[in-house]
């Protein structure tokens, strides 16, 4: 081996400590400095250059996977890294597992000197963060008006009472918590006297092991337990391309808005392309095509984020007048094939379907122009007015939109350019679905226009989209695919299933 110095500058050492999937920091801010920069942070006065290397990664972390989460849906910039966001990284188990898997190097909270220096350091920052305060409260002052003396002079004293009351909490907090809890200094002392005595206590033998000491300085590597169990779990894939299973079918049911897919319980080429664009688009995390549990979590908390809400529900059963059937038929006609002539009232909505909707409100809700409004047409039953639709026997929606503040409806030929945008840009871009019914196994929309002079066209929407699975094979639409409220949608967690 060559050993000429920067012989081999390009290898790189590696302790136990380097594992796949964990990031190393060394954080050098004292605890005065993270807690000035935060406060700056949270006020938006600090930039990105300013950060701590552990501010980096957790705002690497954040801005990743919350892109399209609570920030984006208020159309304000990706998250900075304040308590909130956070908290809302914390929420969603695959942010927290990315936070669990840093190991980080900093001074002990268990280490510092008799006069507690480093917590001192807080003190000087109660007045900055009062002034900081008081600044923003005359702001407001001044927007509502309000120039009496006595009225902003009773605004600030409370400012200063408030803060006079944290800073007595503070003290007390380090006399009573922080130092009675300093045993790190202590420790290391010991152990380097019994460290020099053990030296020279086996002198004569060289084989007697070094004893591992606590760091003099305080610093060590903090590691999130929780993580390092996983990791050593070992491969955690559950399912991949070409495996078979009923949970996949359930896969393959709950993301089926994620690219279209229909109820198999194969793990196929389209299952891998959906987990794909679920990760990318929902997760905002690196694109593998195969579940984990980290998927197997996400699926159930995408779908309490974008549940079918009670007043969806309502909007989805049919409005027979007067009352001939539950809401989703009464079972009657003849199940047949073609699907255009089937005459059969299937017992409720198909789930694929539903879920197919959820994923276009989703997608939806990463912009700020065009809006769900409401499902104008569920299911029809025999008895309905426009009973005379198969589609619409539970595989069928007609949904409305809104652009901006304006209600996309009624007979309007005006309707017709954002309904076709919003075909193309979320129900063919996202969902895969297709404007005839040509092809098998996918998520259909009729089409849009009007005649030469402005008029209906049969078969033809012009102020919503209409969107079914009526193009799926007659093994897919089964009455088990079939539900008429949530617990029959959503069934179990798949978590749940997972650990059954």
């Amino acid at each position: 081996m060559n050993i000429k110095d920067n012989a081999q500058a390009h290898i790189k050492r590696r302790s136990p400590w380097h594992w796949p999937g964990f990031e190393t920091i060394e954080e050098k801010a004292s605890v005065g400095e993270l807690s000035d920069k935060i406060g700056k942070n949270r006020v938006a006065k600090l930039d990105l250059a300013d950060y701590t290397p552990a501010m980096k990664a957790l705002h690497q972390i954040l801005t990743g996977t919350l892109i399209y989460s609570t920030q984006r849906k208020k159309n304000l910039p990706p998250p900075t890294f304040t308590d909130s966001d956070l908290k809302e990284g914390l929420r969603r188990s695959w942010t927290a597992e990315l936070i669990g898997h840093l190991l980080v190097k900093y001074e002990s909270e268990w280490y510092a000197d008799e006069a507690l220096s480093k917590w001192n350091e807080i003190d000087d920052l109660f007045e900055e963060e009062k002034q900081q305060q008081k600044t923003l409260i005359e702001a407001g002052l001044d927007e509502w008006r309000i120039t009496e003396l006595y009225q902003r002079d009773i605004a600030m004293k409370k400012v200063d009472e408030a803060h006079e009351h944290v800073k007595k909490n503070w003290q007390l907090e380090k006399a009573q918590r922080i130092k009675p809890s300093l045993w790190w200094q202590q420790v290391a002392q010991a152990q380097a006297q019994a460290q020099t005595t053990s030296t020279e206590q086996s002198d004569a033998n060289a084989n007697t092991p070094k004893l591992s000491n606590l760091s003099t300085d305080g610093k060590a590597w903090f590691i999130h337990p929780v993580a390092m169990v996983d990791y050593f779990a070992g491969n955690n894939i559950l399912f991949k391309k070409g495996d078979k299973d009923e949970i996949i079918r359930e896969i393959n049911i709950r993301l089926a808005g994620f690219g279209g897919n229909v109820p198999t319980d194969e793990f196929t080429e389209r299952t891998e392309n959906m987990i794909k664009q679920f990760q990318r688009d929902y997760m905002q995390v690196k694109e593998t095509g195969v579940v984990d549990m980290n998927v197997i979590k996400a699926i159930d908390e995408f779908h309490e984020e974008y549940a079918i809400s009670n007043t969806i529900w309502l909007q989805l059963k049919c409005r027979c007048s007067p009352k001939k059937c539950s809401g989703f038929g009464n079972g009657l006609g003849t199940n047949t094939s073609p699907e255009r002539y089937n005459t059969y009232e299937f017992p409720s909505i198909h789930r694929s379907l539903l879920f197919g909707f959820s994923a276009l409100i989703f997608y939806l809700s990463r912009q700020n122009v065009y809006k769900f409004r409401e499902i104008s047409s569920g299911y029809r039953c025999h008895s309905h007015k426009d009973g005379k639709t198969a589609n619409h026997r539970g595989k069928a929606l007609d949904i409305q939109f809104n652009k901006g503040t304006w209600a996309i409806g009624g007979l309007n030929k005006n309707n017709i350019a954002p309904l076709l945008y919003i075909r193309d840009n979320f129900f063919k871009t996202y969902l895969n679905a297709q404007d005839n019914w040509k092809e098998k196994n996918l998520f259909t929309t009729e089409p849009i226009g009007l005649d030469a002079n402005d008029k209906p066209i049969t078969g033809y929407t012009y102020s919503w989209i209409h969107m079914d699975v009526r193009s799926f094979e007659k093994q897919y639409l089964l009455d088990e695919y079939f539900c008429t409220d949530a617990t029959t949608l959503n069934k179990e967690k798949l978590i749940t299933l997972i650990n059954k």
